[in-house]
C-alpha cells in the first residue's frame, strides 16, 4: 500500500487541550507517524502547542520540556506582567477609555435622535438605519494584544510566520472573522479567508495568528484589523476584519482537512486520505441552573458549539464510510473507556482527567501528567484498534 496523506488536527480547550494533545503528540512521536503528518490544523490551545511544534528545530523531548514549562507558567501571568511592564498595557487602557467613552456619547446620540424623531409626525420621520452605525475608529489595543505581546515575548520570540516556509508539517492555524463569518487561516505559505481573499501581508508574526486563534471571545476583544488582500479578480485592497477564537467557527480544527475542498475557492488545498483529530475541547458538562440571562446563553452557546462538534465528528466518520477517507483517529478526551477494545490497564480514566477548565493559567505538574498521559494512551489505543498498521505503513520508496 501506498504511504497515507495524513492531517493532524488539534482542536480548542486552553491549557487543558495543550496538556492533553502533548501526550497525542508524544505518542505519535513514538509510533513514528509524528514526522509523516503532511499538515497540521490548530485551534486555540491547540495553535499554542502546534505552532510551537511547528516551529521546533530541537528533538522531541526537548520540545515537550517547553511545553511543559510554558503549562505550568501559564499565559496568564506573564500577560499580567506585559501589561504593567510594556507600554502594551497603557495602550490598552487608553483604547478601553476612549472606546467606553465614545460608546457612550455614541447610544446616546442614537438614542436622544430617535426620541427626537417621535415628535414629528410619522410620515416625517427619518428612517435611519442606526444598525449600521460604527465608531470611526478600531480598537487598536486591548487584552488581546497584551495576551499577543506576552505570547511572542515568552514562546515565540518574533518568529514570523515565513520562517516555516517549507517545513512539514504545513502549519494552519484557524481563526474566525466575525464580519463574514467565515474561517481565517495563517499559514506560512498564504492566509487569509474565501470571503475576503489572499492577504497580501506575508510578514504576520506567530504570536499574531495564535492569539486570534486563541481570542476567546467572552473573555478576550476580537482583534480589530485594517489589513490588505489580494481578490479573485487581481485587484488589491484594504478590508477591515475583526479576528476571533477559531474556535467559533471549528473547535475541532477539521475544516482545512476535509477532501472535498475545492482549490479554487479555499486557501490552502492539501489532500490526506487520513486524519487524526485530537479532542480536547468538549466536555462533559452539567451546568447549573440558568436562572440569569447571560447564564442562559453560556449555556445556550455551550450547547450550540457541542453540537456543532458532534455534526463535524458525524461528517468526519460518513467520509470514511464512503470510502474518502483511509482512516480517522480520534482520541477524545471525553472518551466512554468502556468501549475500548483495548484499554491499558493502568488508563487514565475520562473521570480522572477531562473536568479540568479551558484557560490558560498555570497548570499543576500532576495535571499536566494527568492529562497527556490520558493523551498518550488513547491514541496509542486508538491507533491499535482502528488503524494498526498506521505505524509501519510505508511507500515502498520509504
Amino acid at each position: 500500500m501506498t504511504e497515507p496523506k495524513i492531517g493532524l488536527a488539534l482542536s480548542g480547550g486552553g491549557a487543558r487541550a495543550m496538556a492533553f494533545h502533548l501526550g497525542c503528540l508524544r505518542a505519535l512521536h513514538n509510533l513514528g507517524i509524528l514526522d509523516r503528518v503532511q499538515i497540521l490544523s490548530t485551534v486555540s490551545g491547540g495553535s499554542v502547542i502546534g505552532a510551537l511544534y511547528a516551529a521546533n528545530d530541537e528533538p522531541f523531548p526537548a520540545f515537550e520540556e517547553r511545553v511543559r514549562a510554558a503549562l505550568a507558567a501559564g499565559l496568564a501571568g506573564p500577560a499580567i506582567r506585559t501589561a504593567f511592564r510594556t507600554p502594551e498595557g497603557l495602550k490598552a487602557l487608553l483604547c478601553w477609555l476612549l472606546i467606553g467613552a465614545a460608546n457612550l456619547l455614541f447610544v446616546a446620540l442614537t438614542w436622544l435622535l430617535w426620541l427626537g424623531s417621535l415628535t414629528l409626525p410619522r410620515g416625517a420621520r427619518p428612517r435611519w438605519r442606526t444598525e449600521s452605525w460604527h465608531l470611526p475608529f478600531r480598537r487598536f489595543a486591548s487584552r488581546t494584544t497584551i495576551l499577543r505581546k506576552a505570547i511572542d515575548i515568552e514562546l515565540f520570540k518574533g518568529k514570523r510566520l515565513r520562517d516555516l516556509q517549507g517545513r512539514r508539517p504545513l502549519l494552519v492555524v484557524n481563526a474566525a472573522e466575525l464580519r463574514t463569518g467565515s474561517a481565517f487561516y495563517f499559514t506560512p505559505n498564504q492566509s487569509g479567508s474565501w470571503r475576503l481573499g489572499r492577504l497580501a501581508r506575508p510578514d504576520m508574526t506567530l504570536a499574531y495568528a495564535v492569539t486570534a486563534s486563541a481570542a476567546y471571545p467572552m473573555f478576550l476583544p476580537a482583534l480589530d484589523e485594517e489589513l490588505p488582500f489580494d481578490k479573485r479578480d487581481g485587484a488589491r485592497r484594504s478590508e477591515r476584519v475583526t479576528l476571533t477564537d477559531g474556535g467559533v467557527y471549528d473547535n475541532l480544527g477539521l475544516a482545512p482537512l476535509w477532501p472535498d475542498r475545492d482549490p479554487s475557492i479555499s486557501l490552502n488545498v492539501e489532500p490526506v486520505d487520513t486524519i487524526i483529530c485530537c479532542r480536547a475541547g468538549y466536555g462533559l458538562r452539567h451546568d447549573p441552573p440558568s436562572q440569569f440571562m447571560i447564564a442562559r446563553l453560556k449555556s445556550a452557546i455551550a450547547c450550540i458549539h457541542d453540537r456543532a462538534q458532534n455534526a463535524a465528528m458525524k461528517r468526519l466518520f460518513e467520509l470514511r464510510d464512503a470510502g474518502k477517507l483511509r482512516a480517522v483517529i480520534l482520541p477524545y478526551l471525553g472518551q466512554d473507556d468502556s468501549r475500548l477494545k483495548h484499554r491499558p490497564a493502568d488508563l487514565v480514566s475520562r473521570e480522572e482527567a477531562y473536568a479540568y477548565p479551558t484557560d490558560f493559567f498555570a497548570m499543576s505538574d500532576e495535571w499536566i501528567e494527568r492529562l497527556s498521559r490520558r493523551g498518550e494512551q488513547l491514541t496509542r489505543t486508538l491507533i491499535e484498534e482502528h488503524a494498526p498498521g498506521l505505524p509501519t505503513l510505508r511507500s515502498p520508496a520509504a
